[in-house]
């Protein structure tokens, strides 16, 4: 891996690098620590400060990260100074936004982009127009809440992220090109099933308490038996759809170690194959980290069954 900060290739000063994302705060971000012994004169000295741009590049060149330090922490008493990056992304994330948007999802990505500064790479087409009085609300939101009008009607799931330098939205869960395979380079995997946050029924009461219908999962409750939940009626709400929500089978989750690849990103789907724990077929990759030390490169993934889209209300006042 190259590293680069302040414009200086830092990358044989470098002890560690996780370089890792989620897509619940979708800006990545790199952490990596650099010897600082301050007693011993023939270590090279680095002088990097808040708002420095760093990158990381893989070793035959194509870009990782771009971002901008924001933490650094130094104890006089250690031998190493450490520093965290985020990318350009969290610009969006923690700016504010107040316009009046009527355009498509992909038109507005384009505006937030160049009312934040931030580079704009490319945003799924929709050909859906959306009108959106944005007030006071994040870049991010601004961004995703046109994109969940769109998804409601076209079934698609988005997800921005920065890529190269530039944001882009995505139609979430594209395949990433990867296998992992326990006979090759995925060195462990973890599956696990709970039954704890089952409801399979879901009884409808209207305002005195009196029971005005249900909405149930019957092959759930045949097998694990009966789990109800209470809905009450209300004005302006559908008591059947918000009981249908609430329905909810067996909890799934897995995790995956395996050598680095870089194409395993937050955001993507990956394809494994470990018998033993049954985590055969196409996952969604939820967190990555990917970390670089003493000459070992590995990742671990978090992994979800279902694509599922950050969702954000453009709000019942803003449909036109």
């Amino acid at each position: 891996m190259i590293l680069q900060a302040a414009g200086l290739n830092i990358s044989e000063l470098v002890e560690a690098i996780t370089w890792s994302g989620d897509t619940r705060q979708v800006a990545r971000k790199l952490t990596f620590t650099i010897a600082s012994k301050h007693t011993d004169p023939y270590l090279p000295k680095v002088n990097l400060n808040e708002g420095d741009p760093v990158t990381l590049d893989s070793d035959d060149g194509l870009p990782l990260f771009l971002g901008v330090i924001f933490d650094i922490d130094v104890t006089a008493s250690a031998a190493v100074t450490s520093y965290m990056a985020y990318d350009l992304l969290w610009y969006i994330l923690n700016s504010e936004i107040s316009q009046v948007f009527d355009a498509s999802p992909e038109a507005i990505a384009g505006q937030v982009c160049g009312e934040l500064g931030v580079p704009m790479g490319s945003a799924a087409p929709t050909g859906i127009h959306v009108y959106y009085p944005c007030l006071s609300k994040s870049g991010y939101e601004a961004i995703m809440a046109p994109y969940t009008t769109a998804s409601r009607q076209n079934g698609k799931k988005y997800i921005p992220l920065m890529e190269q330098g530039s944001l882009r939205v995505l139609e979430k869960g594209q395949p990433c090109g990867v296998t992992l395979d326990g006979d090759f380079n995925l060195l462990d995997a973890n599956y696990k099933t709970t039954l704890t946050s089952v409801v399979n029924r879901v009884v409808i009461v209207d305002k005195t308490g009196m029971k005005v219908g249900e909405v149930q999962d019957a092959g759930s409750r045949q097998k694990y038996g009966t789990v109800q939940k209470v809905v009450k009626q209300g004005s302006g709400s559908d008591p059947y759809a918000e009981a249908r929500n609430m329905l909810s089978g067996i909890d799934q989750s897995a995790t995956a170690r395996g050598l680095s690849n870089y194409r395993c990103r937050s955001g993507y789907s990956v394809n494994i194959r470990e018998p033993v724990t049954g985590l055969v077929g196409r996952f969604y990759v939820e967190s990555d980290s990917h970390s670089f030390k003493n000459a070992e490169e590995t990742m671990d993934l978090t992994l979800a069954f279902d694509c599922v889209m950050d969702e954000k209300e453009t709000g019942k006042e803003d449909e036109s």
